[in-house]
């Protein structure tokens, strides 16, 4: 599990969104992860005086082998508009090599293959270089490099096409960026809004559990419920004590979320759709389906999943994130000082702007050892002088 925790507008969100981003790039497209940020000036949150391109990297391990991802986006000029400038993916079989052969094969696919010298094509094992319109370069085929401008990702569409090949096939080393594409596809960053759940949805049975929980009532229905249904009701029932029953209604081609709340003195059953439950309610049920769902996404990312929710009720919360990490990576975004003194220190980092770049580090050393000691805890250390990066100048 891994915590942000930063001041107001220090890029907490700006950093789990780089992950949906990511994901959204694989699983829609380019176009419409952009369009979906209100164009590319927005999405450099940089102005007309910031950085004119945007650089990402991805790294993805798996047990057959490590695979990197990065591209470089540049504006068409019209502030909105964006195009890839720069594209590259490395597959590594077996474990991930180190920084320094990391950058030495990313050099070498970015150069004419009639410039490598015998050691380099020793060091990547490439024995032929394939060079295919636009400038992609396939080598082997784990690798490839683009210099040239496309107004699309060239890597999800190079997986899809080696994914095909490898079915037919019957082999997954036909298609070695498969698993980082996977990978991607299976990365959920939830912002859960209580109006989105509150209102009656269509039907979509599409996984993961949409980002905003636009088809959360169809996830909720999907539940597996003797598995989870027991831990779900349980979970709501310390949140609001009366809640000991949920399913979904059908209504005019919707799907509604409804709670049961005990009996009326009537003898006769208590129902509540979820446009009458409390927004710390439906947060809750939401991020627990989110936790449950089947199959469990890569990495799950909930941002300030503290928010509506009694600070009494943060420990039962924080077991349920804590049991779903054994499954999915867990990323949070957190103001809570509650939340953070359930945490390791380690799990901790701190999130700042500075000259209007963001960086995430690991808590200060000398903090995290007066939290190890127990001399104070992470909420006093917060409160008596903020939780400090690593590496920054401390007051003394």
């Amino acid at each position: 599990m891994t915590v942000l925790v930063g001041p107001n507008a220090s890029g907490k969100s700006n950093v789990a969104d780089v992950l949906r981003f990511l994901s959204e790039c694989v699983t829609a497209s380019l176009a419409s992860a952009v369009a979906a940020r209100h164009g590319f000036r927005t999405l450099r949150h940089g102005g007309s005086w910031g950085p004119s391109d945007v650089v990402l990297e991805v790294h993805v391990e798996r047990e057959r082998g490590a695979g990197i991802w990065g591209f470089t986006l540049a504006s068409d000029g019209d502030e909105d508009g964006v195009h890839v400038e720069r594209e590259r993916a490395v597959w590594f079989p077996g474990p991930a090599p180190d920084a320094v052969t990391r950058a030495r094969v990313f050099a070498l696919i970015e150069r004419p293959s009639s410039t490598w010298t015998e050691e380099e094509r020793n060091l990547y094992g490439a024995q032929q270089l394939n060079l295919t319109g636009g400038g992609l370069a396939d080598l082997g085929p784990p690798s490839f490099a683009t210099r040239r401008a496309f107004d699309g990702l060239r890597l999800p569409l190079v997986q899809h096409r080696d994914e095909l090949v490898a079915s037919a096939a019957g082999s997954e080393e036909l298609n070695p960026f498969g698993g980082v594409m996977d990978e991607l596809r299976r990365v959920a960053v939830y912002s859960l809004f209580p109006d989105v759940l509150r209102a009656p949805q269509l039907p979509d049975p599409s996984k993961p559990m949409s980002t905003k929980g636009s088809n959360w009532a169809s996830s909720l229905r999907a539940l597996n419920r003797s598995a989870w249904g027991t831990e779900l009701v349980a979970a709501l029932g310390r949140i609001a004590a009366d809640i000991d029953d949920y399913r979904v209604a059908h209504a005019g081609g919707f799907l509604i979320p409804e709670f049961r709340h005990g009996l009326d003195a009537h003898g006769r059953e208590r129902w509540h759709g979820a446009a009458q439950e409390s927004d710390g309610t439906l947060r809750v049920a939401a991020l627990l389906t989110a936790l449950f769902q089947e199959p469990a996404p890569v990495l799950l990312g909930f941002e300030e999943p503290e928010l509506g929710v009694h600070p009494g009720a943060i420990p039962l919360l924080f077991d349920f994130l804590k049991e779903a990490s054994t499954r999915s990576q867990i990323l949070l975004t957190t103001h809570s000082p509650d939340l953070l003194d359930l945490l390791p220190i380690d799990d901790i980092r701190v999130v700042e702007r500075r000259e209007g770049a963001t960086t995430v580090a690991r808590v200060d050393e000398r903090q995290r050892e007066l939290v190890r000691k127990r001399l104070m805890s992470t909420s006093d250390l917060l409160h008596a002088e903020g939780l400090r990066a690593e590496g920054t100048a401390s007051d003394g």
